[in-house]
């Protein structure tokens, strides 16, 4: 009995075998070689700074990473099908076609390559982009969810409703605006040909600059208060001893290492942490 039970595990062994052999395997390969389940979508894009990816996006959490290369690169799960009693009919919220097949419209005009969410299915995304191309950001409704900018030194401009904006290793000058979440941004290096403005309503505001930046800092927030581990020299003062006398509320302006491009921060309902890159 004992051979015959052997003799079966040996043919169905072999039987699946031969069975998984004739069946196709479909995958995408992602970062560092591993299978997953996400499609691609790629256009070309000059890596200048004349360059522009205006993204028009809600309900998607977005992950964008800057690169030396010269194509937007969109990975993302795909899209969700049709359903059969909408055959023939057209989406009325979301009107953009959805050439990509990953739920976005992408078309290029001119300079500009315009990504635009074209389905009301929740979105996740991951972007290469050319690093030195202008990103402009705008997230379209209450719809929210949260954005990622990675190795970064184009111009940066975002505003968003609900979310968190994460902001590593960029350069600026960066105008980011939130109504609800946080906003948190590492520079890498600090460009000093534009001013930086980050203003948030809800949220908290924690900024990293290099050490021996160069800035002119203007600090505000309505309830909260202001954390730095920085050496500022105050407006009107001669350091630390002056921040009592301006009381919560009023606008904190300091110089950093002698004084170079404007960065505004404010908040209105939470913290400002301004600090030094370890």
């Amino acid at each position: 009995m004992l051979s015959i039970n052997k003799f079966l595990l040996a043919a169905g062994l072999l039987y699946s075998s031969l069975t998984l052999r004739q069946m196709p395997v479909v995958h995408a390969q992602g970062a560092g070689g591993k299978k997953d389940n996400l499609k691609e979508y790629r256009v070309r894009l000059p890596n200048a700074k004349e360059q522009k990816v205006l993204l028009l996006i809600d309900q998607a959490n977005v992950k964008i990473e800057g690169y030396d290369g010269d194509e937007v690169i969109v990975r993302a799960p795909g899209r969700s099908e049709t359903p059969e009693r909408a055959k023939g009919l057209r989406p009325i919220y979301y009107s953009a076609e959805d050439n990509s097949g990953l739920g976005l419209s992408v078309v290029k005009d001119g300079n500009t390559l315009k990504i635009v969410k074209a389905s009301r299915h929740h979105g996740d995304f991951q972007i290469r982009v050319p690093r030195r191309v202008t990103i402009e950001y705008e997230q379209v409704n209450w719809m929210g969810g949260d954005l990622q900018i990675t190795s970064h030194t184009g111009d940066l401009e975002i505003k968003t409703t609900i979310g968190n904006i994460d902001l590593k290793n960029v350069s600026g000058p960066v105008v980011a605006s939130t109504t609800s979440g946080s906003i948190t941004v590492v520079y890498g290096n600090v460009e000093q040909g534009k001013p930086s403005s980050i203003s948030n309503i809800s949220g908290l505001v924690d900024v990293t600059l290099p050490d021996g930046t160069k800035a002119n800092l203007k600090l505000k927030s309505i309830t909260g208060e202001i954390y730095s581990d920085l050496d500022l020299k105050m407006k009107g003062g001669t350091g630390k001893e002056d921040l009592p006398r301006l009381g919560g509320g009023n606008t904190v302006e300091g110089t950093l290492n002698g004084g170079g491009v404007e960065i505004n921060l404010q908040t209105i309902s939470s913290d400002i942490f301004v600090r030094r890159q370890k």
